[in-house]
């Protein structure tokens, strides 16, 4: 039998989980449907507080939904600024130095949007020059 000085004899270590330090509405939900199932039948809960925990969950809901409207604005912006970058020659800083090149596209990962340069993505926040894209002649 295998002795585990941090565990004991033969015992597997447990992983312990990390405690999440934001609740989002579907958690706070879980949570207060919890604790309508555990009250105590004999003496329920008060029915102000009650009020008060859904006035809580509907305030939440609202502060969420105007986060998303927030971040699909920003998003929008932000597409429409880096629709205006495609073609031009833009410097951006990375941690390598810096890098010149003509933006060839625009992606969008997740809310943010990153130009492309040369097959690479950099973000909108790295773009530190730009310049008129170089014409060719017809």
């Amino acid at each position: 039998m295998q002795v585990n000085a941090a565990t004991g004899y033969g015992q597997q270590a447990h992983t312990v989980a990390t405690p999440v330090k934001n609740l989002d509405k579907d958690a706070f939900l879980l949570l207060f449907v919890e604790q309508l199932k555990n009250q105590n039948p004999m003496s329920p809960q008060d029915s102000g507080e009650f009020m008060a925990q859904m006035a809580q969950f509907s305030m939440l809901e609202q502060l969420t939904n105007i986060n998303e409207n927030i971040l699909q604005a920003r998003l929008t912006q932000s597409i429409g600024g880096a629709a205006a970058l495609l073609g031009k020659q833009a410097t951006v800083k990375t941690i390598d130095g810096l890098i010149s090149g003509c933006v060839e596209k625009i992606t969008v990962v997740g809310y943010d949007v990153q130009v492309v340069i040369e097959g690479k993505c950099y973000g909108l926040d790295q773009v530190s020059e730009l310049r008129p894209g170089v014409s060719t002649p017809e």
